[in-house]
């Protein structure tokens, strides 16, 4: 049976792009602008809605112990499913990013990252945040120290992330 082809119900061969894979995309899959985009734009979406919800003008401002109320969000449950669905969570990466690093200073430690590196610490992140789940949440460490902006930043307008038209 051809590599690119798997056996439906009926034992007929379909073309694997027509089925729906269950698992994280590969370190190897590329990530195209739309991705980059919308991962940003649920990050946004997330940091809006939690800094309104939490009735603060900024993510500074959020208070530590909230970070249970955060994770019931709907916004937080659409940012860490789009990080899967935008190609950020790979299958074939290790979660082994220093988190508390970039927490600390995430300007200096983003700025110069380049997409594999972006990637890596987003998949850190997720994964993090899945097996702590219920014990904290550095997703919010995160949130509250600024990251999400500078990411955003990053991938929005980081010229060397782009490939050249």
């Amino acid at each position: 049976m051809d590599r690119d082809c798997s056996l439906d119900g009926g034992g007929r061969n379909r073309p694997r792009t027509a089925l729906i894979v269950r698992r994280a995309a590969s370190k190897r899959s590329p990530i195209n602008e739309f991705q980059a985009r919308h991962l940003c734009a649920l990050a946004r979406y997330m940091v809006q809605a939690v800094v309104e919800q939490s009735e603060v003008d900024s993510v500074v401002e959020l208070p530590e112990e909230g970070w249970e109320a955060f994770t019931t969000m709907p916004e937080y449950e659409l940012f860490v499913q789009g990080a899967y669905a935008c190609g950020f969570v790979c299958s074939d990466l290790s979660p082994d990013v220093d988190l508390s690093a970039v927490t600390s200073r995430p300007r200096e430690a983003l700025r110069v990252m380049s997409l594999p590196q972006l990637r890596q610490y987003i998949h850190t992140l997720t994964r993090a945040e899945r097996a702590g789940h219920g014990y904290g949440s550095v997703i919010h460490d995160a949130l509250r120290a600024g990251v999400f902006e500078v990411l955003c930043e990053r991938l929005e307008y980081g010229s060397d992330l782009y490939e050249s038209l």
